[in-house]
């Protein structure tokens, strides 16, 4: 890489500037960032900064050439390292590059790569990739593993220097062609083609290449393209010298790489895509598509062309077939050296985002758009006058995503964010339910499938279009994360809410219904924080209405009763089922109309629906469904085996005979209770019940004391949500009961009633549990609601929405 670390011009500041998000690309002119996006300092105290890395949790790895690991944190630059190693900084040498564990909130586990001083050794240092182990804002002291060692870097420059982990779980790493060659044939790059360093066509060194290897041992990928050649050899810390043997190394998976200084993986999608942005010589610079055992080329081809010819000379030459063309290059003059890629984020900036993958100029600095189609606009880059920008990568902040930034020239770290605002309120809305449909299951999407990466978020279509709907109700499940997790989603495009949807245990299964808005296009955008897998199955929509004109889909609400209880006999008067069995599956029939406050006029029922599991290992789910209609292929709430314990919201139809059936797989007992009904098409007009949702605010945090203080057992504690008025017939809260002091529940009721009432929203299996559930809960006629808790506990509320009262 040229000039990387050379000192350029002071970059331009561009002030936040007020303005809607435009339906295109708007293209920055020079030292500026498109309309409606904003460049603001968030450091300028880390020397010569040359990456950064998001950590899932939402602290910043910013690493120094120099050897120091700094951290971000809540937007400031903590005082003290969290790591300083020994490194050599001559040239590109330095500590060049950070890899997360997809399971870092749970292990701490980070991968870099570094170059250390080696006595001995061409040009005295070579390149390091050691695995170490994080606790708090530090690096545990002697947690290093070494994965690989003794890359050689003879010339000083040309070391590569990214590390990445793929969603298939291995650690990929980029190396450069070390500028000379490591077995010091006296070939460079820089002169004549045929005295041009040919250490990315040699597959006995690991110069030039990219490098795919497990996280734990370093070894080679067992399904790396050279595994199984004559001779293969385990290459990670032999050396790259005049003596190394000409055996292929197990660790290559691709190669004909000058200088691939950054690249980077696809969030968007379960699958391990990635891009690379390898450095050229003195023609071109090109971005590729990482593909298992491509050969790029390098030394003969340098972007498109052979080496040292553009596309418009006649000496370019088409790409022989045996070399994996770029997707993209520019001249140089377009940019001198290309650096730091990013995917965009599905959701996060205008739609004509979407798919489209940033990347970075290091001189004169400047940010390129690549779109989904295809297209790259170098006349018009996304963004410039940013200097020696070294890297890139996208952190999610409490607003939403931002582009950060690195320039060591000038010791800063910068953003790059999108102006958005919360999700506008739609006025009014009516329920109805739609067919139960499972739209996203990240277990099965095809060449996406994939569990979702901790710190990742997707754009998930919900509705193939959005027409009158605008919220959907949704259950969302969260599949055994490694660490207590949480999952949140709200409309693309609109700024983050300060909440989540589903709160989850270690190595739990749980879901959780959510209202969430959707946009025109009928998406949401969700956001995991561990890397587990994800389901999103859609219940029904809640759609614009008339205020004055609204029959079917109000909320009727009643007050909260246990209708099925199957840990006792079924009793017609006070606990009326039925059970039947077929295939392992058992089937629940409650009739409801007429009974429990549900008229014959309900389109639909709002049930808070507790799962016991049985004593087995395997987990289990339950779906509920209107009676006479097959079963939906999806989950309503799901247990975790060994007497779990859990609740969920469940709004379903009622069948033509007025009951629903709940299908039990591997779930021991249920209860049910029921909390409101929606009116159908022969109610009368009014305005009674009809759903108003808000910016989910949060109304009680008792860790906190907002609202009330940590209960005790037994202990009651009331609040009066400000965000809905006094005269809402209901509200829709999503509640969180953590930090558990033993197997117990939550219930939560109207303050004006004289007592509990005997049902549950909540469910504990111990101390220590994290609960989350979506509770629609009538007001008392002071606009005051009241939660019960059986076991010591703290509790956390977002309140989502209310239903109006026919005069709200």
């Amino acid at each position: 890489m040229r000039r990387l670390f050379a000192v350029v011009g002071l970059m331009m500041t561009v002030l936040p500037v007020a303005v809607v998000a435009p339906a295109v690309p708007v293209l920055a002119a020079v030292g500026t960032v498109p309309s409606g996006f904003a460049d603001s300092l968030v450091t300028g105290s880390i020397s010569a900064p040359v990456s950064v890395t998001a950590l899932p949790d939402g602290r910043v790895a910013v690493l120094s050439k120099l050897g120091q690991l700094r951290i971000i944190k809540n937007g400031a630059l903590l005082a003290s390292p969290a790591m300083a190693l020994t490194v050599c900084t001559s040239s590109e040498r330095g500590m060049l590059g950070l890899a997360v564990d997809p399971l870092f909130s749970a292990n701490g586990l980070i991968y870099v790569y570094y170059t250390r001083p080696a006595a001995g050794a061409a040009g005295g240092c070579v390149n390091r990739v050691s695995r170490f182990t994080m606790s708090g804002d530090g690096v545990l002291a002697g947690s290093e593993v070494v994965l690989l060692d003794n890359i050689g870097s003879p010339a000083g420059n040309h070391n590569g220097g990214d590390v990445e982990v793929g969603n298939d779980g291995y650690l990929y790493v980029a190396v450069g062609d070390g500028g000379c060659d490591p077995r010091a044939t006296g070939k460079c790059d820089g002169g004549p083609v045929s005295n041009s360093n040919p250490a990315a066509q040699d597959l006995s060194l690991l110069n030039g290449k990219i490098l795919r290897i497990s996280t734990i041992t370093g070894l080679g990928a067992p399904d790396n393209p050279f595994v199984n050649s004559p001779g293969a050899a385990d290459c990670r810390v032999r050396g790259n010298t005049a003596g190394t043997p000409h055996t292929p190394c197990r660790e290559i998976f691709a190669y004909g790489l000058r200088n691939p200084w950054r690249f980077a993986f696809d969030p968007n999608t379960g699958s391990t895509t990635f891009r690379i942005d390898d450095v050229g010589q003195n023609t071109l610079e090109e971005v590729d598509q990482g593909l298992k055992g491509a050969n790029y080329g390098w030394p003969e081809r340098e972007g498109e062309c052979a080496q040292g010819f553009k596309p418009t000379d006649p000496q370019c030459g088409s790409n022989p077939v045996k070399y994996t063309a770029p997707i993209t290059d520019y001249a140089h003059g377009t940019g001198d050296y290309v650096t730091g890629g990013a995917f965009v984020p599905d959701g996060a900036w205008d739609a004509a985002y979407d798919g489209g993958y940033l990347f970075a100029d290091g001189d004169p600095g400047k940010i390129f758009f690549k779109t989904a189609a295809g297209g790259t606009n170098y006349v018009q880059p996304f963004a410039s006058g940013m200097g020696g920008v070294s890297d890139i990568g996208f952190v999610l902040e409490a607003s939403g995503w931002a582009l950060y930034y690195v320039n060591p020239s000038t010791n800063e770290v910068r953003r790059i964010t999108f102006a958005t605002s919360p999700a506008a309120s739609p006025g009014g809305l009516a329920y109805h339910p739609a067919t139960p449909t499972r739209v996203f299951d990240t277990r099965n999407l095809g060449a996406d499938t994939g569990p979702m990466r901790a710190g990742t978020s997707r754009l998930v279509n919900v509705v193939g279009s959005q027409g009158d709907h605008r919220e959907a109700l949704v259950n969302l499940t969260l599949i055994r994360p490694w660490h207590d997790a949480f999952v949140s989603v709200w409309q693309p495009r609109t700024t983050r809410p300060a909440s989540s949807n589903l709160n989850v245990g270690a190595g739990a299964v749980s879901a959780n219904a959510s209202i969430v808005p959707i946009d025109a296009d009928g998406n949401i955008v969700l956001f995991s924080n561990a890397t587990a897998h994800v389901l999103v199955d859609v219940l029904g929509f809640f759609d614009v209405t008339s205020l004055s004109q609204a029959t079917a889909g109000r909320l009727v609400p009643v007050t909260p009763v246990r209708a099925v209880d199957t840990r006792r006999p079924a009793d017609p008067s006070t606990n009326d089922y039925g059970t039947s069995a077929a295939g392992g599956v058992t089937t629940i029939n409650v009739p409801l109309a007429g009974k429990f406050g549900v008229t014959t006029a309900s389109s639909a029922v709002v049930l808070a629906v507790t799962g016991l599991a049985g004593s087995s290992v395997g987990s289990g789910f339950l779906t509920a469904y209107s009676h006479g209609l097959a079963a939906p292929v999806i989950s309503n709430l799901n247990t975790s085996g060994f007497g779990d314990l859990r609740s969920n919201l469940v709004v379903v139809p009622l069948g033509a005979d007025g009951s629903v059936d709940i299908d039990l797989h591997n779930v021991e007992k249920v209860l049910v209770d029921v909390v409101g009904t929606f009116t159908d098409g022969t109610a009368a007009l009014d305005s009674r019940g009809v759903y108003v949702p808000v910016t989910p605010t949060r109304v009680v945090d008792t860790r906190s004391s907002v609202g009330f203080s940590r209960l005790a057992a037994d202990g009651i504690g009331t609040v009066n949500p400000s965000v809905a008025p006094d005269s809402a017939i209901a509200i829709t809260q999503n509640i969180v009961l953590l930090h558990t002091g033993g197997r117990g529940f939550l219930t939560t009721y109207p303050s004006t009633l004289d007592s509990v009432p005997g049902v549950s929203n909540a469910n504990s299996n111990g101390a220590g549990d994290v609960r989350s559930v979506l509770s629609v809960t009538a007001q008392g006629t002071t606009g005051a609601v009241s939660y019960f808790v059986s076991t010591p506990a703290d509790v956390l509320v977002d309140v989502t929405g209310y239903f109006m009262s026919a005069t709200a």
